[in-house]
């Protein structure tokens, strides 16, 4: 991974089931094969994946955007929640410009993210909770199995624990309750899009610091009701003014 490039290869050993795993991938993969390398003799899988994206430090406020796992569309262009097949934007964006709290000119990449090309109050640092990038979050389960997907669930844990106390992080905001449950100290609410739709903000001390304050928001794909544009902008701009209070 260079300066300004957010993809790199990881290693996951698969301690049962390495032929099943494998298979499962395949399967579920097929249309990304460049993406995976599998070592037979030593049952283990090499493949791509994105982030942690670490910008410069400008003297702003820190902000880690959490996500779940990488899309592989999003690997092969070489940024987290970049533009789909048909190169139309992902709406994470558009939901982070209208809540007033992001502007920018230049086209959103990776080195532009990395250099804070952008106004804002705040610099974003973005991560993953879990490296492997498939098209759906729930395919990890189907891979790997419940154990699994705890085993990288736990390490995605810790990782995401080590960049925030090393870059001195003390709001995340997690867009799904995937993340916010793993990282906070209480879990998320029963039916909490509609507390959200409601206008509540949702936020709790992380599971490992009081002076981490996790808060939870729509998941970037969230468009459930009519006026979900305005909503998930809504929420994000609280969450966005809590934090620069």
């Amino acid at each position: 991974m260079t300066q300004l490039s957010i993809i790199h290869t990881k290693t996951l050993s698969i301690e049962n089931k390495y032929q099943f795993v494998k298979s499962r991938i395949h399967d579920k993969l097929k249309a990304w094969p460049e993406m995976f390398r599998f070592d037979d003799n030593l049952s283990r899988i090499h493949y791509q994946t994105e982030g942690p994206l670490i910008p410069e430090d400008n003297g702003k406020k820190p902000v880690l955007i959490l996500l779940s796992n990488p899309h592989p569309h999003s690997v092969k262009q070489g940024m987290i929640l970049s533009p789909n097949r048909n190169g139309k934007e992902n709406a994470f964006w558009e939901t982070m410009r209208n809540s007033g709290f992001f502007k920018h000119e230049n086209p959103i990449d990776a080195p532009m993210m990395i250099r804070d090309q952008y106004q804002s109050p705040f610099r974003f640092f973005m991560a993953v909770l879990l490296p492997f990038p498939t098209e759906y979050p729930d395919d990890l389960i189907d891979i790997f199995g419940s154990a699994g997907y705890l085993k990288m669930m736990n390490h995605g844990k810790e990782e995401i624990k080590n960049l925030i106390e090393h870059n001195n992080i003390h709001h995340v905001i997690c867009f799904g309750k995937t993340q916010y449950d793993a990282l906070s100290r209480t879990p998320s609410p029963k039916n909490y899009t509609s507390k959200l739709k409601e206008g509540k903000i949702i936020q709790t001390s992380s599971w490992f610091s009081d002076s981490v304050k996790v808060f939870l928001t729509f998941p970037t794909g969230w468009r459930f009701v009519k006026n979900a544009k305005e909503i998930k902008a809504e929420n994000l701009r609280q969450v966005f003014a809590a934090i620069d209070n």
